[in-house]
C-alpha cells in the first residue's frame, strides 16, 4: 500500500496539533492481504480513556453511503424502484413533484442544504412537514448543493417501499447480512463504549445520542445521519465493495449497481458517493463528526478513518484539511476538483 508511513506521520501530528483528541483508522489492501489498524490518542482531550477496538463512533453523514445508498442500490438492482422515479410517487405531499430519486442521490435536486434553525420545530412531524414544503433554491439538475434533505427523503422512500421503519430496513437488508453487529441507529450499548462528540449548551455532552441536529429532531433515525458503528464493522462494509458487492459469497449489492456508480460524474458526485477522480474507480465520503471512508476499487484497497473532531466543539476545524490530505495520500493523487 502506498504512503502508509506518510499517513501514519500525518495522523500522529494531527493529534499533537489538537486537530482531534484521537484517531482510529484502518488501511487495507485485500488483494495483497495487507492491513494496518491503529488506535491513536484518547476519547477526549482530558486523556482519561484511550481509544481501543470496539469503540463506537457517530458516523454522521457516512450514514448516507453505509446505510441509505446501500439499500437504494439494492432496490434499484431488484427494479423495485427506478432512478427516474419521481419523489412524489412515494411522497405525494412534497411541493416539488418533479424531483427524481436520481436527483436526490446526485445532490442536484434544487433543495437547500438543510432546514434553517431545526430546533425551532416542536417535533418530528413538524420537521417532516417543513421538509415537504421547502422551496427549491435552484432549478433541479442545474447545480450541486450537498443536502441532508435529499437523503432524509431517500430514507422516507425506503420506508414507503419496504413498509418498515428505516432502522429496521437497514438492519435486515444491510447490516445483518454483512455481520455488522455493532452498527445501527439508537444503539442500546454501554454509554462508555461511545466516543463522545460535542458539548453543547442545549444538550450538554453528547455521547451515545446522535450529534446531527436534524436527525436528533427526527428521533435519531434519519437518512442523512444517525448511524453508529465501529472500525471492524465498517471494514466488512468496505470489503464487500471491493469484492464486487459480495460478502462471504452473499450478494449484498448487485455488481451492476456497483458498476453504475462509475457512469455518473455530476460535479464530482455519483449516486450517493463522491468521486475522487473521474478516470478511476475511486469513491469517498465524509461525516461532520470527523469520519471518512475512501475506496479504491482499482487497487482493491480502502481507508477508514474515524475521529470525533467536534469534541468538545465544532469550532475546531483543523481536522478538515488533515482528512483531505490523508485521503489524497491514500489515493496517491490530488483530488480532481469539480468544474
Amino acid at each position: 500500500m502506498k504512503n502508509t508511513n506518510e499517513i501514519s506521520i500525518l495522523m500522529r501530528q494531527a493529534i499533537s496539533d489538537h486537530a482531534t483528541p484521537g484517531i482510529t483508522y484502518t488501511l487495507e489492501n485485500i488483494n495483497e492481504k495487507e492491513t494496518e489498524t491503529n488506535f491513536l490518542g484518547y476519547k477526549t482531550y482530558d486523556k482519561e480513556a484511550p481509544l481501543r477496538n470496539g469503540d463506537i463512533y457517530d458516523l454522521a453523514s457516512l450514514t448516507k453511503v453505509v446505510g441509505v445508498t446501500s439499500r437504494i442500490l439494492q432496490l434499484l438492482g431488484k427494479k423495485t424502484i427506478d432512478l427516474d422515479d419521481k419523489v412524489s410517487e412515494y411522497l405525494p405531499e412534497v411541493s416539488y413533484p418533479d424531483i427524481t430519486i436520481k436527483n436526490l442521490l446526485l445532490h442536484n435536486s434544487g433543495l437547500a442544504a438543510d432546514l434553517s434553525n431545526v430546533y425551532s420545530y416542536v417535533n418530528k412531524d413538524e420537521v417532516i412537514t417543513a421538509i415537504f414544503k421547502q422551496k427549491l433554491i435552484y432549478p433541479t439538475g442545474t447545480d450541486m448543493v450537498y443536502s441532508d434533505l435529499n437523503f432524509i427523503l431517500l430514507g422516507m422512500i425506503i420506508e414507503k417501499v419496504d413498509k418498515v421503519p428505516l432502522d429496521e430496513s437497514l438492519r435486515v437488508n444491510v447490516f445483518e447480512p454483512l455481520e455488522m453487529s455493532n452498527t445501527g441507529y439508537c444503539l442500546n450499548k454501554n454509554r462508555q463504549n461511545f466516543v463522545p462528540t460535542e458539548k453543547t449548551d442545549k444538550r450538554g455532552l453528547i455521547q451515545g445520542d446522535v450529534h446531527d441536529e436534524t436527525a436528533f429532531m427526527l428521533n435519531g433515525v434519519s437518512g442523512n445521519a444517525g448511524l453508529f458503528s465501529t472500525i471492524e464493522d465498517l471494514r466488512k462494509f468496505c470489503i464487500m465493495y471491493l469484492q464486487n458487492g459480495k460478502y462471504k459469497d452473499k450478494t449484498i449489492i448487485p455488481l451492476n449497481m456497483i458498476d453504475i456508480l462509475f457512469k455518473y460524474n455530476f460535479m464530482g458526485r455519483t449516486l450517493g458517493w463522491q468521486r475522487w477522480n473521474k478516470n478511476s474507480k475511486t469513491l469517498w465520503h465524509t461525516g461532520f463528526t470527523g469520519t471518512s471512508i475512501a475506496l479504491d476499487l482499482d487497487s482493491s484497497a480502502f481507508f477508514i478513518c474515524l475521529t470525533n473532531r467536534v469534541n468538545p466543539t465544532r469550532k475546531n476545524k483543523k481536522w478538515l484539511n488533515v482528512r483531505r490530505l490523508a485521503v489524497s495520500l491514500f489515493f496517491n493523487s490530488p483530488e480532481q476538483l469539480p468544474k
